[in-house]
């Protein structure tokens, strides 16, 4: 091969660097192909966190020596699994909507393929493009659960209390409180909100929604090993 010759192209760098980041964190699409408004990304974000907020919330109770370690759990676990559920009627009312999204004509797929025509923060073509929502209502129900489940045995994990008899260091404790979360956010993103397109899986053939699992399961094996050890 010549050295003169890129390793990507132009059209291949711009589509790297817009699916490199979904697919880490789990779904968000952070780098769009063309200029969108900035309520595309601040409600990502917002989605992104929210795990964050009602385990922080539940956290912060039992630091303050309200709530023992388990009411904790349930707490943010039953918060997350009434915003999983909210999330998901939320986009079944706007799928059930007249209004439809209508793609913009495009010449360049590889850089646009997300383009839409956002009109309004809580438009229905902006609710179907942050949450395409789930093809089967099972999978909703299913998801919703595993979501409050992950975010209430998450929390209980990550307790700052708990985490620092692991290591005996502050340190090593905000490290694994912040990164635990970041992962937790993840894998709640990618199971209630959207799943990132994995770059070897067609979505055509993941029928049953098995993809959006895949992240949560890893998370459930690792809480799982503390749960049984305590």
């Amino acid at each position: 091969m010549s050295p003169d010759v890129p390793l990507l192209n132009d059209y291949k760098q711009d589509f790297f660097l817009k699916r490199f980041p979904q697919t880490v964190l789990g779904g968000p699409r952070f780098k769009l192909g063309y200029c969108a408004p900035p309520y595309i990304y601040v409600n990502q974000i917002i989605l992104f966190l929210m795990p964050w907020v009602w385990g922080g919330l539940g956290t912060l109770l039992y630091q303050l020596g309200i709530l023992e370690d388990y009411y904790t759990a349930s707490l943010s676990g039953g918060l997350m699994l009434f915003a999983a559920f909210f999330i998901q009627f939320t986009s079944l009312y706007a799928r059930n909507k007249s209004m439809t999204v209508e793609r913009m004509l495009t010449t360049d797929i590889l850089a646009e393929e997300d383009e839409h025509d956002f009109t309004s923060c809580a438009g229905t073509e902006t609710i179907k493009f942050l949450i395409p929502g789930k093809k089967y209502v099972a999978n909703t129900v299913l998801h919703s659960f595993l979501a409050g489940l992950m975010c209430g045995l998450g929390t209980w994990y990550l307790l700052p209390k708990r985490i620092s008899l692991l290591y005996g260091s502050t340190g090593g404790a905000v490290l694994l409180f912040l990164f635990g979360w970041m992962t937790l956010c993840i894998g709640e993103y990618s199971l209630i909100v959207n799943t990132a397109a994995e770059t070897a899986t067609f979505q055509t053939q993941d029928t049953y929604e098995i993809t959006p699992l895949m992240r949560p399961l890893y998370i459930f094996f690792f809480v799982s090993v503390d749960l049984a050890h305590r």
